[in-house]
């Protein structure tokens, strides 16, 4: 684990859990909760919406790239056209989920890229 912790807010009562964001594929929201989804079906529920949450990442390289989603941008290997107007990024093996990426999140995209 890097010297980088993330706290989680995973329960009502107040419990959290430390999560390394290197550790760390993307951020998904779900019905005003956030899922920190790492490698292959592990996945942990913070109770924050994604916006909090992903505020909490992005000094760690992570960025919005959706409504829905927020991704680390090293495990990012490839961004995509899917039609003249919409793009699409494919997360790193062994995960190699692909996620749709919002128009207005592109710009962010092609500054890290460039």
């Amino acid at each position: 684990m890097s010297d980088a912790r993330i706290w989680l807010h995973t329960d009502r009562d107040g419990t959290r859990r430390v999560v390394d964001p290197e550790d760390v594929y993307w951020l998904e929201a779900h019905r005003g909760d956030t899922y920190v989804r790492f490698r292959g079906r592990k996945r942990i529920k913070d109770l924050r919406p994604l916006a909090r949450v992903a505020a909490a990442f992005a000094p760690h390289g992570f960025a919005r790239v959706h409504n829905n989603h927020a991704v680390n941008l090293r495990r990012v290997i490839e961004v995509r056209r899917r039609t003249p107007r919409d793009y699409e990024l494919r997360l790193e093996p062994p995960v190699n989920r692909v996620l749709r990426i919002g128009r207005q999140y592109l710009p962010t995209l092609e500054d890290f890229f460039s």
